[in-house]
């Protein structure tokens, strides 16, 4: 498979200028922005890029025609945040030896000090991203260096305890703000400026608290997955949770958190639907249903089947056809 390899140059102002042909561009109210697309030769796509003050805020849709890698870190002493809504991309760190696969609707915040290294994105997967770049000069100007370590918390060197939090539905809700917004000028400086901040501070707290959002909701989200796809299978929270690597009582807490119901009213649930599907679509005898949906008594899934559809798997059967 052919890769596409190009080296950044620190004193391009904007990522992948060879990749990238500048369309349009203006100032105004202090504020510039620059839309850009995608070479022909390359893939293809858009990116907006709007700076002010020492920030940048990137919006880009794109997509390459070959795996391409990206050689050095162009966004050398600023703090970097990373929302990527769609697509994947790999991460790698030479000292200390780092590579990390950042997936959709993750994120990923560090402080890029040195300039080794590489990203890598795979050939015709759409990658839609935003990305912040915060200079030095916006960070000393909110003052968010004084309330929070920065320069070492997220220095390159912790990426990955800072890697690939699972977007929250506050930092999704801020991310469609700033994607639907059509504002121009000083409201869309503004704007821009106060949603950052608001992204910023979630990603504040969440260290603070020592949150890792990433961890804990791929793990929910899987235990999810084992339910849905082993229905003949009735997994108790302790099996669960061996499974998935966390403890019973986080697995309990955040299961019930995001989906509003908990393991055992949620796999009854798929298990019963399943069991429906397969009464009005299939002739399968009553007792391989109950199999099926992980009962070996077939009283038991009968008993079951009524205590919440309030009708027997025969009956719901026969009312069908």
């Amino acid at each position: 498979m052919e890769t596409i390899n190009i080296e950044v140059d620190s004193s391009n102002e904007h990522v992948l200028d060879e990749i990238l042909q500048l369309t349009n561009s203006n100032i105004h109210c202090g504020l510039t922005t620059k839309f850009f697309r995608v070479k022909e030769n390359f893939g293809s796509g858009e990116v907006i890029c709007w700076s002010f003050d020492g920030l940048m805020v990137r919006k880009r849709e794109i997509k390459f025609n070959h795996e391409t890698k990206i050689t050095g870190f162009y966004e050398r002493d600023s703090l970097l945040l990373s929302l990527l809504i769609k697509g994947e991309k790999k991460i790698y760190v030479p000292k200390p030896e780092i590579e990390l696969i950042q997936e959709e609707m993750e994120s990923c915040i560090s402080f890029i000090n040195k300039s080794d290294g590489y990203i890598s994105y795979p050939k015709e997967k759409v990658i839609s991203e935003i990305i912040i770049k915060m200079s030095d000069e916006f960070i000393k100007k909110h003052q968010l260096a004084a309330s929070f370590p920065i320069y070492k918390n997220f220095s390159i060197e912790h990426i990955k305890e800072n890697f690939s939090n699972q977007l929250d539905y506050k930092t999704q809700n801020i991310i469609s703000e700033i994607l639907s917004d059509e504002k121009t000028g000083l409201l869309k400086r503004l704007f821009l400026e106060a949603k950052v901040l608001e992204l910023i501070l979630l990603q504040f707290e969440n260290k603070k608290k020592g949150i890792h959002t990433s961890t804990t909701l791929k793990k929910i989200h899987l235990a999810k997955d084992l339910i849905i796809n082993n229905l003949d299978t009735q997994f108790s929270v302790h099996e669960l949770s061996k499974k998935i690597y966390l403890n019973e009582f986080l697995l309990k807490k955040e299961f019930k958190k995001n989906f509003g119901v908990t393991i055992f009213e949620f796999s009854l649930q798929q298990r019963m639907n399943e069991a429906r599907k397969l009464l009005s679509n299939t002739t399968k005898p009553i007792y391989e249903i109950a199999e099926l949906v992980g009962y070996k008594n077939p009283t038991h899934f009968s008993a079951a089947f009524k205590k919440m559809l309030s009708i027997t798997p025969k009956s719901y059967r026969n009312k069908k056809f």
